[in-house]
């Protein structure tokens, strides 16, 4: 699909997606910003003892050194775009089902429960080393699922690659009851978020010319 996105930020600083996510992409490019991606190699297994919080950040964290640290040809003043991603229920973090199977049996385990989609997410200044850290959480609530639909999502396939095993903007939209809180942090990027600091910082402003 190729749209001309209406110009709506004026843009001062390089911008590096640290993510090769199609969903963070078509965020950042749906609002007419200009990037370019590099995908950091890191280790994301959980620590012993590390809460959901601190390990979503310090994954967030991680991928953005990683990339400081590896490419030392990005453009001056680049701004490195982070972020990491969890299904937390009752206590326990969901990731990223191994095949269907799992899948099935994850959706089952949200079914007529709420749980907590929570992003971490890191702007790092490479001009002088900042790190703006935040974390953003929306509550989810599955509906009251029958096997019938638990079996018919499984088989789709569509959550596979995401945590906790489905889309909420394709459709896994027909598991969900409710949702308290950010939308587009459940879809994969608080981007609104993302968006006000970097407007605060002066990193990008509003376009006003017509």
């Amino acid at each position: 699909m190729n749209q001309t996105v209406k110009k709506i930020f004026d843009q001062h600083r390089p911008l590096c997606l640290a993510s090769s996510s199609p969903r963070r992409k078509d965020m950042l490019q749906n609002f007419g910003l200009e990037f370019f991606s590099i995908s950091p190699d890191i280790d994301e297994s959980r620590r012993d003892s590390e809460t959901a919080e601190s390990f979503v950040k310090r994954v967030a964290l991680d991928k953005a050194r990683k990339i400081f640290q590896d490419h030392e040809s990005l453009p001056g003043k680049t701004l490195i775009l982070s972020g990491d991603t969890i299904v937390v229920l009752e206590g326990h973090i969901l990731g990223k089902p191994e095949d269907q199977l799992e899948a099935g049996k994850m959706i089952d385990r949200l079914s007529g429960k709420t749980h907590q989609v929570s992003t971490a997410f890191v702007v790092l200044d490479t001009s002088n080393g900042e790190e703006l850290v935040q974390q953003v959480s929306t509550k989810v609530t599955f509906r009251n699922l029958d096997a019938g639909m638990i079996k018919w999502y499984q088989d789709l396939g569509e959550g596979l690659d995401k945590a906790g095993a489905y889309s909420i903007q394709g459709h896994g939209s027909m598991l969900v009851s409710r949702i308290e809180g950010s939308y587009p942090n459940v879809v994969g990027f608080p981007i609104e978020q993302v968006l006000e600091t970097l407007l605060k910082k002066g990193w990008i402003s509003l376009c006003t010319s017509g």
